[in-house]
C-alpha cells in the first residue's frame, strides 16, 4: 500500500439498505426499561483495574466513576472532575509537574458512603503497590506524591511532566476506576470479593454476576447526575457471535455490540433493528511475538508481513469496512501519519528474505534452519468466524512460502487474561495472534511498544524494544506542545513500519445493531456507552 489509504463506510451496509424490508417482527419482544446486550465475550472479572477485556470497560461505563469520559465525537467531558486541567486554567503548573483535579461535590458510592479525595489517593496507592496485578503502571509511576488539601481537591505531584495524563488518570480508556477506600483499605485487591461485584460511582450498580451466563445491573437512585432512563441493564455472556446474532433475531437481546463484519449484512437485515456504524480509535493487527527466537529476526518478520495480503483480508473478511492504513494511530487523531509506509504483499520478496535469514526450503518444501522446521503457532479465540477466515487466508499464503502454521483457539477470557492470570497473549504462549487494540484519545502508545512496558510490566506483549522509539515516545510525553509531540509520533510510526513488530490490518469502523425501540445509543471512537443515563428501551 506504500502509505496510501482507502476509506469506506461498511460496504455491507449498502446491501442491507436493499434487503432491510423483511416481513414480520423480532420474536420475544423484550421488556421496556431493560437493556439486554452482548458482544460474544466471556468475562475474567468485573474490576477494571485488573481486567484486560474491552467488555469490562463497557460494563464499567455503566457502573464506575471517572474523572472524565469521552463523548461521541471523542471529546473529553468532565465527570467526577469539574474541569480538564490545562496550563491556561492553571490546573497544570508552569513546569508541567503538578496536576490539580477539582472534584464534584455530593457524589455517593453505591453503598451510600460519600466519595472524597481520600478515595482517589487510596486508589493511586493501590495502583502503585508492586503487589497489585495491574495491567500497567504507565504514567502512574510518574506520580511522586498525591496531596488532598481538602475533600474535593486532589493534587498529583509528578516526577516529570506527563502530557498523556488524560489517558491514564481515571478515565475509562485507562482501565483503572476509582476504588472505595472504606471498603478496600487493608485488603488484597487481587483476591478481594469486591472484584466479583464492584461498588462504584456510576448510574448503575451490579446486583448479580452469574458466571458464564449474565451480569445484571440496576439503576442507582443516589447517582449524582441525571436519573437513568433504564431500570436494568443485562449483559448476556454468549461466547459465540452466531448465537448472539440468533438471540438478537429472536428478541432475547436488544443489542449486538461490535458485530463482526462477516455478520453485518445478515444481522442488519433482521426486522425491527437499526444499525449504528461508528469510526473508532481501534485497530486490528497481527502480532509477531519477538520473545520467540525465530521472530526476533526482523528479516523473518518482514517476510511474514509480506506474505499477509492486508488488502485481500480487508476486502474478503472485513467486507471493506473501516479505514485501510499502515499505522496504529487513528486517522481521527492529530498525530496520524498518512505517509507511514507498510509492506506490500510480495511472496517473491518474502522468500528471498527468508533465504537470507537462513531459512531455506527442504525437499518437502518446508523451510528449515539448523534442522528445525519453520512451524508457527497462531493463537485465536473460539467463536470468532472472522478470525477463522483471516487465518485460513494467511495459512494458505504461508504454505506457498514454505512456512507451516498451526491455528490454536482458546476461550476469550483465557486468551486475554492478565499476565498474573496466565493469559495466553500476556504470557506470550504464541508465535502470531490477532485481535484489536482500542487506543486512548491521546496518541501515546508507550504501553504497547516501549521497552519498559514489556510484560509483565505493561501490555507490550510482543517483547518489542527499540531505543529510538523509546526516545521519541519519552520526548512526546514530557512536553505539552502539540507540534513537537506530533513530530515525535510521526517518528515512532516510521520506526514501527521499519521494525514490523506487527501488521496493521485496518483501523476499525465498528457496528452496533439494536432493536429499533432502543434509543440514546451514540457510540463514539473511544467509548460506546459514554452516556448510559440516556439509554432507553421502549415497549413494542
Amino acid at each position: 500500500m506504500n502509505g496510501k489509504v482507502a476509506r469506506t463506510l461498511a460496504a455491507a451496509l449498502a446491501t442491507v439498505a436493499l434487503a432491510g424490508c423483511v416481513a414480520g417482527s423480532r420474536a420475544g419482544g423484550g421488556q421496556a426499561g431493560t437493556f439486554r446486550w452482548s458482544d460474544g465475550e466471556d468475562i475474567d472479572n468485573l474490576n477494571p483495574l485488573l481486567s484486560t477485556e474491552t467488555v469490562v470497560n463497557d460494563l464499567s461505563s455503566f457502573t464506575m466513576g471517572y474523572f472524565f469520559v469521552f463523548n461521541d465525537k471523542g471529546e473529553t467531558v468532565p465527570s467526577l472532575c469539574l474541569r480538564l486541567p490545562t496550563k491556561a486554567n492553571h490546573l497544570i503548573s508552569a513546569d508541567g509537574r503538578q496536576l490539580t483535579f477539582r472534584l464534584r461535590h455530593g457524589v455517593l458510592w453505591q453503598d451510600g458512603a460519600a466519595f472524597t479525595s481520600a478515595d482517589v489517593a487510596f486508589t493511586v496507592g493501590v495502583i502503585l503497590d508492586e503487589h497489585t496485578n495491574v495491567l500497567t503502571r504507565d504514567g502512574w509511576d510518574d506520580i511522586a506524591a498525591v496531596k488532598t488539601p481538602d475533600k474535593y481537591t486532589v493534587v498529583f505531584e509528578l516526577k516529570k511532566p506527563y502530557a498523556a495524563f488524560v489517558n491514564r488518570f481515571f478515565t475509562p480508556i485507562g482501565n483503572p476506576a476509582i476504588l472505595p477506600k472504606h471498603l478496600l483499605s487493608g485488603q488484597d485487591i487481587n483476591h478481594a470479593s469486591y472484584n466479583a461485584l464492584p461498588v462504584g460511582l456510576g448510574p448503575f450498580r451490579y446486583v448479580r454476576w452469574a458466571r458464564g451466563r449474565e451480569v445484571v445491573m440496576e439503576a442507582f437512585p443516589g447517582y449524582w447526575g441525571a436519573k437513568p432512563k433504564l431500570a436494568r441493564v443485562v449483559y448476556k455472556i454468549v461466547p459465540d457471535t452466531n448465537t448472539v446474532a440468533t438471540q438478537l433475531r429472536t428478541g432475547e437481546l436488544d443489542a449486538f455490540v461490535r458485530v463482526p463484519t462477516n455478520l453485518i449484512a445478515e444481522v442488519s437485515a433482521y426486522p425491527d433493528v437499526k444499525t449504528h456504524a461508528y469510526d473508532t480509535n481501534s485497530y486490528g493487527h497481527i502480532d509477531f511475538n519477538q520473545r520467540r527466537p525465530i521472530l526476533a529476526d526482523v528479516r523473518v518478520r518482514e517476510a511474514l508481513a509480506r506474505a499477509i495480503d492486508v488488502r485481500t483480508l480487508w476486502q474478503k473478511v472485513d467486507r471493506g469496512s473501516g479505514f485501510l492504513a499502515c499505522t496504529p494511530i487513528s486517522h481521527l487523531n492529530w498525530a496520524y501519519d498518512a505517509h507511514a509506509p507498510c509492506p506490500r504483499y510480495d511472496l517473491g520478496r518474502a522468500a528471498r528474505l527468508l533465504d537470507a535469514a537462513g531459512w531455506r526450503p527442504g525437499a518437502d518444501g518446508v523451510r528449515r534452519k539448523n534442522g528445525r522446521a519453520m512451524q508457527l503457532v497462531f493463537a485465536g479465540n473460539v467463536g470468532n468466524q472472522g478470525l477463522d477466515a483471516r487465518v485460513a487466508i494467511v495459512e494458505q499464503a504461508f504454505a506457498r512460502l514454505g512456512v507451516g502454521l498451526t491455528y490454536v483457539k482458546y476461550p476469550t477470557n483465557l486468551l486475554f487474561a492478565s499476565y498474573a492470570g496466565g493469559g495466553i497473549v500476556a504470557i506470550g504462549h504464541y508465535d502470531l495472534t490477532s485481535y484489536a487494540w482500542s487506543l486512548p484519545p491521546d496518541p501515546d502508545i508507550s504501553n504497547l511498544v516501549a521497552c519498559s512496558r514489556r510484560a509483565p510490566n505493561g501490555q507490550n506483549y510482543l517483547g518489542y524494544c527499540d531505543r529510538a522509539v523509546d526516545a521519541a515516545l519519552e520526548d512526546a510525553l514530557r512536553t505539552y506542545d502539540r507540534a513537537r509531540r506530533r513530530g515525535d509520533y510521526v517518528r515512532v510510526q516510521e520506526l514501527l513500519a521499519r521494525d514490523l513488530p506487527f501488521v496493521v490490518l485496518s483501523q476499525r469502523t465498528d457496528h452496533i445493531i439494536a432493536g429499533d425501540n432502543v434509543s440514546g445509543l451514540r457510540p463514539g471512537p473511544t467509548m460506546i456507552f459514554w452516556n448510559p443515563t440516556q439509554l432507553a428501551v421502549g415497549a413494542r
